[in-house]
């Protein structure tokens, strides 16, 4: 019944949207760290390299914020989530706070070699993306069970992509992988792909596919990110950063062009769900419910 009551919201959800041109976010993400030590800096969370953990009360403040929005998919990110606390709290407590809000689901991402202080938290979490670089980190995941993988190819790692797809396929323990394509923010520009390289791996990718290896990204979403001319949805989405600022799409900045250069799949994903493409829906729907 529980079920039924959160496809039956999503189902309004999506007919106020596509049909009523009703705006409001159906999935919310929440950084509650700050800060990163990688050298890939693809995304936001390395924009700002100052680390900050942000305290309990403000993040239940954002997750009230989230869920009068319309909200009921909700990601709590931040590099240093397995380090993250305040008080005698920890980050596990964080999604029990999210569960007792009324989230539908509560996904997260860790470093793979977080992974392990990860498991011992016991966090409720229902989808926990794993970011690898490539097939090194895969080495460390050998006790992974019910969690996905997740990659950024760019330039200097695309020909990671096929080891680390025979990981996926040999290792019984991972749901699937999602894949992102590098988004050049300044300073990243070197590691992005070149149009062929970006069609080369994107091709790949929905070959991969369609021969049934396990990829949480759907054909037609893969489309939109071959060519990037599709019209973005991108407020079905909003973000609330750990310095409190709150952005109704993943950039600040909207006229820095990125939109036009963009890596992150959702959109491409987003796009086909609004197209009323079957495969992208019944992949969101796998991930979520």
């Amino acid at each position: 019944m529980k079920a039924l009551m959160r496809l039956a919201y999503m189902g309004w959800w999506f007919v106020r949207a596509r049909f009523m041109g009703r705006r409001r976010p159906l999935q919310s993400v929440v950084f509650v760290t700050s800060g990163c030590d990688a050298t890939c800096r693809h995304c936001t969370l390395c924009t700002r390299q100052e680390k900050c953990f942000k305290p309990f009360d403000a993040i239940a403040a954002d997750l009230d914020y989230c869920y009068a929005q319309g909200a009921r998919l909700l990601d709590i990110e931040g590099v240093y989530l397995t380090e993250w606390h305040d008080g005698s709290h920890t980050a596990a407590d964080i999604f029990s706070l999210a569960r007792e809000k009324g989230f539908y689901s509560v996904s997260t991402m860790v470093k793979a070699h977080d992974y392990g202080a990860w498991q011992q938290m016991n966090a409720d979490a229902d989808v926990v993306w794993v970011s690898v670089r490539g097939i090194d980190d895969c080495r460390c995941l050998e006790t992974m069970t019910g969690a996905s993988l997740y990659m950024v190819v760019n330039a200097d790692n695309r020909g990671e992509i096929a080891p680390v797809m025979e990981f996926v396929r040999e290792h019984e323990g991972i749901r699937q992988i999602a894949f992102n394509m590098h988004t050049p923010f300044a300073g990243t520009e070197e590691k992005a792909l070149s149009e062929s390289q970006r069609g080369e791996v994107i091709r790949s990718l929905i070959d991969y596919k369609r021969r049934g290896y396990r990829i949480m990204n759907s054909v037609a979403g893969l489309k939109n990110m071959l060519t990037l001319r599709f019209k973005r949805h991108c407020w079905i989405c909003n973000f609330i950063y750990c310095d409190g600022r709150r952005s109704p799409q993943c950039i600040d900045d909207m006229a820095s062009g990125m939109c036009e250069k963009c890596g992150f799949s959702m959109a491409g994903e987003m796009s086909a769900v609004f197209a009323m493409k079957p495969d992208t829906i019944l992949a969101g729907l796998g991930v979520r419910l």
